[in-house]
Order: C-alpha cells, then sequence, then structure tokens
C-alpha cells in the first residue's frame, strides 16, 4: 500500500506545483497527516490511526448540526454562560473535535480515509461552527485564547485537510471568522473585534497568532496575510530584559513573571517548529536574521531541561495539575519538536540535536517497551504522525550516536532555576524573588501550588515514574521536598496574582560543573506567614549540601523537608541502620531510602547530626482538588518522607544520589566536607575531596575558609572558588540582582590574573587578589577570574 500512498502525494504535488498558496498547503497537510514513507502498518501508526477513527465515527453518529440545533455534541455544548471560562473552552473544544475528524478522513492508512459520510459530517459540523458559534461579528466571551489561538488554529487544520470537500462559500464564511478574531496577530482583540493596541502579544501567544494569520492567508491565498503573519515573529526572535520571552541565560519567561520553558515555552517550541517547516521552502521563506536563535534556543534553552525525556514540574507552571500534561508526556511532544526543528538546523547543530533525541528516546523508559507507542497511562501516544516519522527514521539510523546525558550545573537566575546533573541522576531547584511568582494559578488550575517555587528540590533518578500519574493529584503540597514549611496556604489563591518572595537573594554562581546557590525567604506575600529564613545549596557535582539559617517566625509547626518520594511497597528507609519508615530519631547521623520497585537509591547524611523524623503513609486525593477542570475520581499514592523538625534555627544535610547504603554509611563516617559557616553573615562549605569552596555571602563582609578569613564582599554576593590543573578560579554573581558594582576582595595574593570576564577590573593581586565587577544589567550572570595562586590556597 505504501505505494499507493506516495503516488497519491507526487500526484497532488505535482498538481499544486504551479501554484505557491496550493503547495504551501500541500506541505502543511503533509505535516498533518503524515510522510508518505512512514510505515503505516507500525503499531504505534496503526494504533493512532485505529483510534482516531473510531472516535470520529463515534463523533459523527452524535452531531446534531441541524439548524436549529443548540450545540453539535451535547457533551461539549454549554454555552449558555457568556461570562464563563469554561464555556469559552468548548468553543475551542468543539473546533478540536472537528479538525480530529477530518484527520481520520484525510490521513492515508485511516479506517475511516475517503468515508463520504465522514466528510458529510464534517461539512455540516464546520458550516454550524461558523453558522452559530464562531462567526464575524459574534461578540467573543470568557477566555480570549479560546477564540484568538485555540478555536482558530483547529478550523484552519481542518480547512486545510478538507479543502476540496467543503463549498466555497463555507470556505469563505470560515476564514472571515478567523480574520475577525484576529485582525491582526501582533495584538489582542477586543471581545468587540478591535484591537487593543496598547496589549501586544508577546512569547508563545504571539507565535500562536502568528501561525493562525500564516494559514489564514495560505487558504484564502492572500500573500500579504501570510507576510503580516510571518514578520509578527520578530519580537518572538529578540531577547528580553523583563517580562515575556527569552533571556540572555536562556529563561523564558510568560505571564510577566513565570518560570514557563515547559509549556508555554513548549508551545512557542512547538510554533517554531511549525513556522520553521511551514515556511521553508516556500515563496515566504522566514528571512529575519534573528531565526537563528531557534537553534540556539533549542540547544541550551530546551535541551539542558530535558531529563531522560522527561519536562521537571519546575518550568511547566500551572500545567503540573492537568493528569494528562506529566513530565515524560510533555517531554515526549517537546522532543517531536526538536526533531522537526533538527530538520533545518545547520548542519552540526542538527547533528547535536539528533544525537541527544536519540538518547532522550532509548533512557525513558516511561512508556514501556515502545516510546514512540500509545501506553502512557493517559492515552494515545502524544506525538503527531509527521514527528513520529522524524523520530522513527532517528532511532533507526546507525549513523546518529545516543548522547549522554551531559554533566554539569546550569543556571537559569531571570526565573530563578538550577539544575544539577550528575551521574545517573538530575536535581532540579526550583527558588523565588520579587522577580518570580512562586507559583501561578488561573482557569481553576493549579489550586494549592503555594509552595512550589520556596527551593523546591525534586530528584530525577532511576525511578521515572516519580512525578507522573498520580504525583500532583497525592502529594502533601504543602510538605514538598527541599522546602522549609509551616504548612500555611490558604484554601484557594488569588487568580493570576503574582505572589512573591520578597526578599532578593535568590541565585547563585556557577562554573558549569558546580555551584552556590542561595536564597533569603519569607512567606509574607506568598501564604501570609512571617515564616522567614535562609537556605543554601551547594552543588559538589555528585552530591548537594543543603544548609539553612534564621529560620523562625512560622505560624505553626516548622520543619525542613529532607525528602518526600512516591515509592513502592517494596520501599525501605534505613535510619542509622535501623528501619524507620515511620517513627523519630535524635541526633540521627544518616538515612537511606531504597524502592527495590523502581531502582530508587537515596542517601541522606546530617554531618552534625539532626533529630528526624519520617512517616510512610497513603494519600488520596482527586486532580480536581488541585485543578477545576480535572476528574473528581479519588487516586492515591504511597509516600515516604522525611524531615527536619525546627526546634533549632539551622540545619545542614548532605543528599547523596543513586547511593548505595554502604557508600551512605562510609560519608556518615567521612563526608568529605567541612561547613565554615551557616548564620545570618554566610553559609559557606568546602568540599574536601575537590578543595572547592562554596559560599554564599547574605550581606556586605567577610566570608571565613577553614578558620580564617578568606573573602570579603562590599554586598551580597554568591562564591565559587576552584582549583585545577595549577590555577585558580573564582566565580561570583550577585543574586540580588540590586547591586550596581561588588568589590569582590579574595583575602590572598595571587601571582597573576590570567582571564577575566568582562565587567571585571582588577585593581591589585597583592597582598590581597581585589576586583571590581559591574553586577549593573548583568541579571544575576556569574562573572569569571583565572589566576595563578601563590602559595597555599588552604
Amino acid at each position: 500500500m505504501r505505494w499507493l500512498f506516495m503516488l497519491m502525494f507526487a500526484l497532488a504535488s505535482a498538481a499544486h506545483a504551479g501554484d505557491a498558496f496550493d503547495a504551501m498547503r500541500a506541505r502543511w497537510q503533509t505535516k498533518l497527516v503524515g510522510t508518505p514513507d512512514l510505515d503505516r502498518r507500525a503499531p504505534e501508526v496503526r494504533d493512532q490511526l485505529a483510534a482516531r477513527s473510531a472516535a470520529a465515527q463515534d463523533w459523527r453518529a452524535r452531531m446534531r448540526p441541524d439548524a436549529d440545533s443548540p450545540a453539535l455534541w451535547t457533551d461539549i455544548g454549554d454555552f449558555t454562560n457568556p461570562k464563563g471560562l469554561l464555556q469559552s473552552a468548548a468553543v475551542t473544544a468543539n473546533a478540536n473535535r472537528l479538525r480530529q475528524m477530518a484527520l481520520a478522513y484525510a490521513t492515508p492508512g485511516s479506517p475511516s480515509q475517503g468515508d463520504p459520510r465522514l466528510a458529510a459530517a464534517v461539512s455540516a459540523g464546520i458550516d454550524w461552527f461558523v453558522r452559530t458559534l464562531y462567526r464575524a461579528d459574534r461578540p467573543a466571551y470568557g477566555n480570549w485564547w479560546d477564540w484568538q489561538i485555540g478555536a482558530p488554529q483547529y478550523l484552519l487544520d481542518a480547512l486545510c485537510l478538507m479543502d476540496g470537500q467543503l463549498p466555497a462559500d463555507l470556505r469563505r464564511r470560515a476564514l472571515a471568522a478567523v480574520r475577525w478574531y484576529v485582525p491582526d496577530p501582533r495584538y489582542r482583540t477586543r471581545r468587540d473585534g478591535t484591537l487593543y493596541l496598547d496589549l501586544p502579544e508577546t512569547g508563545a501567544n504571539l507565535l500562536d497568532k502568528a501561525l493562525v494569520a500564516i494559514l489564514e492567508g495560505m487558504l484564502g491565498k492572500d500573500a500579504a496575510r501570510i507576510e503580516g503573519g510571518r514578520d509578527a515573529i520578530g519580537p518572538a526572535l529578540d531577547l528580553t530584559t523583563a517580562g515575556d520571552g527569552f533571556y540572555r541565560d536562556h529563561s523564558f519567561i510568560q505571564h510577566d513573571y513565570v518560570p514557563y520553558t515547559g509549556s508555554y515555552g513548549a508551545v512557542a517550541l512547538a510554533d517554531y517548529a511549525r513556522l520553521v517547516y511551514l515556511l521553508s521552502g516556500s515563496d515566504w521563506p522566514l528571512k529575519d536574521p534573528r531565526a537563528g536563535r531557534i537553534f540556539l534556543w533549542a540547544r541550551e534553552a530546551y535541551a539542558p531541561w530535558i531529563v531522560d525525556g522527561a519536562m521537571p514540574d519546575a518550568v511547566r507552571g500551572r500545567r503540573v495539575s492537568s493528569r494528562e500534561q506529566d513530565d515524560h508526556r510533555v517531554g515526549r511532544g517537546m522532543i517531536a519538536a526538536l526533531a522537526v526543528i533538527a530538520d533545518a538546523a545547520p548542519p552540526a547543530e542538527a547533528a547535536q540535536l539528533r544525537a541527544m533525541i536519540k538518547g532522550w528516546m532509548a533512557r525513558d523508559k516511561s512508556f514501556g517497551a515502545n516510546y514512540l507507542g500509545g501506553s502512557d497511562g493517559v492515552g494515545q501516544t502524544n506525538v503527531p504522525l509527521y514527528e513520529l516519522g522524524r523520530l522513527k527514521a532517528i532511532a533507526a539510523d546507525p549513523s546518529i550516536p545516543a548522547a549522554p546525558e551531559a554533566p554539569g550545573a546550569r543556571l537559569f537566575p531571570s526565573m530563578d532555576r538550577a539544575i544539577l546533573r550528575g551521574p545517573g541522576f538530575a536535581a532540579v531547584l526550583s527558588l523565588a524573588s520579587p522577580r518570580t511568582s512562586t507559583f501561578e494559578f488561573g482557569n481553576g488550575e493549579n489550586i494549592k501550588a503555594w509552595w512550589s517555587g520556596m527551593g523546591v528540590l525534586d530528584l530525577y533518578d532511576a525511578d521515572q515514574s516519580q512525578y507522573g500519574p498520580e504525583y500532583r493529584a497525592t502529594i502533601d503540597s504543602a510538605r514538598l521536598p527541599g522546602i522549609t514549611t509551616d504548612h500555611s496556604g490558604g484554601p484557594r489563591p488569588v487568580e493570576w496574582k503574582k505572589y512573591p518572595n520578597t526578599e532578593a537573594w535568590s541565585g547563585g554562581a556557577s562554573d558549569g560543573k558546580l555551584a552556590a546557590l542561595g536564597m533569603a525567604f519569607t512567606l509574607r506575600e506568598v501564604t501570609g506567614s512571617a515564616l522567614h529564613g535562609r537556605k543554601s545549596w551547594f552543588f559538589f557535582g555528585d552530591r548537594i549540601l543543603a544548609l539553612g539559617s534564621g529560620i523562625g517566625g512560622g505560624e505553626g509547626e516548622t520543619e525542613t523537608i529532607v525528602a518526600n518520594r512516591r515509592v513502592s511497597d517494596r520501599a525501605s528507609l534505613l535510619v542509622d541502620g535501623a528501619a524507620l519508615s515511620t517513627g523519630s530519631r535524635k541526633g540521627a547521623r544518616w538515612a537511606w531510602l531504597r524502592d527495590a520497585h523502581s531502582g530508587s537509591r537515596i542517601g541522606y547524611v546530617f554531618p552534625g547530626g539532626a533529630d528526624v523524623q519520617s512517616l510512610r503513609a497513603e494519600r488520596g486525593g482527586s486532580w480536581r482538588e488541585i485543578n477545576d477542570q480535572q476528574s473528581a475520581v479519588k487516586v492515591s499514592g504511597l509516600y515516604q518522607s522525611l524531615a527536619i523538625p525546627h526546634g533549632a534555627p539551622e540545619y545542614a544535610y548532605l543528599l547523596l544520589p543513586v547511593a548505595g547504603e554502604s557508600a551512605t554509611r562510609a560519608a556518615a563516617a567521612d563526608p568529605g566536607l567541612r561547613i565554615d559557616s551557616n548564620d545570618e553573615r554566610a553559609a559557606a562549605a568546602e568540599d574536601l575531596r575537590s578543595h572547592a569552596w562554596f559560599a554564599n555571602l547574605w550581606r556586605a563582609g567577610v566570608a571565613s575558609r577553614n578558620g580564617r578569613a578568606y573573602v570579603e564582599s562590599s554586598g551580597p554576593a554568591a562564591v565559587l572558588v576552584t582549583q585545577a590543573d595549577g590555577k585558580l578560579r573564582l566565580n561570583v554573581s550577585d543574586p540580588t540582582q540590586r547591586e550596581a558594582t561588588l568589590e569582590l576582595r579574595l583575602l590572598r595574593p595571587v601571582a597573576k590574573v590570567l582571564a577575566a570576564s568582562p565587567g571585571v577590573t582588577v585593581v591589585r593581586t597583592t597582598p590581597q587578589l581585589v576586583a571590581r565587577i559591574a553586577t549593573a544589567g548583568a541579571a544575576g550572570a556569574s562573572f569569571q577570574l583565572e589566576c595563578l595562586p601563590e602559595g597555599s590556597l588552604e
């Protein structure tokens, strides 16, 4: 049968060869239905086509497109409340269903391909949709997104797929409706169809609307409309220093202050992929010189976050409250988009992207034996046929190596996030500051997220299902791993409100391998609690030292959550060698958590001893409890937690990912580190194995190393000092992002400064190294000095 599909595509291409618009439409249709060489007998393809066809025929049978019908389908026909967001979502749901039916009809290999009854139903459904619900001059209601992005994208796809089956007048009316709701993609449209010229679109929303304009121009054969959509993309290719978009450090922000690489950023990535695909080779190529940033962001903004195929919750905002949007499913969709972008990338970047993609696919076992199949726990595969073909080609190409996870630390200070990758694990840190919100609540999504940005340390290891279904519906949201909590937080946040940590010290310094990170915090503008303190995380490469000081003001029992893991009934927790799944122990020196089912092994060492409490508990909940739009069906999960209750205002523990029991026990006897300070002035420690020294100076002053004054700073600073290959390297940042200049003194001489980052002025090298660092506008970035040492560094 494959020869028949290829013949059909060849004939279609020949028919449209003389018309740039039709050629573009044929290219887009290929994107929707997959390439002719895709093996449609493969299980993952066959199952997707069969499921889509069965759904389409069911919808056809239940459709009521009569002129006086109040709804096409009663299950998504609640349009009666013009003020309700859920009612506007029904507009998008109707358009999506029509698109899915058109796909079932138009896709080669589909059991419903060419079915005249289905074609008639789609035509009648589109007619009802643009006559009754989505028509020019009909005021919008509810959520603007449904009218300007969701519904038009689905409607335009359906029009493209059914192009030869629709009456000309119906096609004209449908395109006129899209033009009315999206007259100019650069600006938000009012409910009456006029433009908010003072409300320009940004980020993913701008890209979405640009694609709408291009597709409408393509189908309406309007070159000016295509050009307007293409040229509107420009601002989404710029770097920003505030608000939405990509930052110089490759952070991605949406809604002004929410880290969103894995949600709105995922939409932007998919849009970049679709736009690059659609415009490449057309009469309207993307000529903007800034377009090369798409490939840069693919490598530097997106790829660093994907962990064995998963996109961490830390950068997915309120979407973590949707069951169908778990970390691996979202990650797979983003990897699919990266595969499309790789096809248009320069050769070296394309090769790098494909190697990373092959590695992620090989390591991701969350979908079972077939990464591209549908056994993902929430339904059919979310990889469209075209992208599925690209991923299959990468997997089957022996010339493409499977790239391993690259070890090291990456900081994204513009969105208060950081990630450390080590052998067999990744640790993701979520911070907050006046610049970002600790969480986002809106559209009834993310109801209990008060603590999401307050120092959560998520550990990704052998347990690839740790953060999947049903984690967010069952985890105690006031006891997330890494946070210091008094369990405060109201029953329901205020929609779209910013909930900042008003303490500015948030961020750190890194050399790309190690990092000194910290956060001063208060809950006053988050939960309303007076709880406050200082928290540090020193990324040692294969281990993480966590320190806290000045903790006080909590409304109730305050504790630092060392661990809170979803486990199987084959999990065990040892504290100082004795089983302690639930209970307490004073002066504990170490703990070890093992789950024989998932293969997860994690060690915890308390260098000065700590009073700890453990709890093994089955927790129940529903997705409706955290998202108004989700199911109320009860789900459950078994959790093992370990916490340090705060009788004292300080804590210290060492996290050992993937460690065995013996290694944990040995680290307790000799942790290989020294804590130099942990107080209101500074947190400082040395990794004695590598002689790397880490410090967070909370204010101007001096931090000591091994009992002697070592570094002095004129203001708040994060400092990392390392020595290798006979060279001394200092990495310094202003985590408050408020200082114009930092004067840093290393209270030791150096023989010579070999290199310094732009913005660093060396004042002198002896008897102390003194450097002035122009931190204004650096947005928390690290500055480096490389020196030849003089004498001992100890």
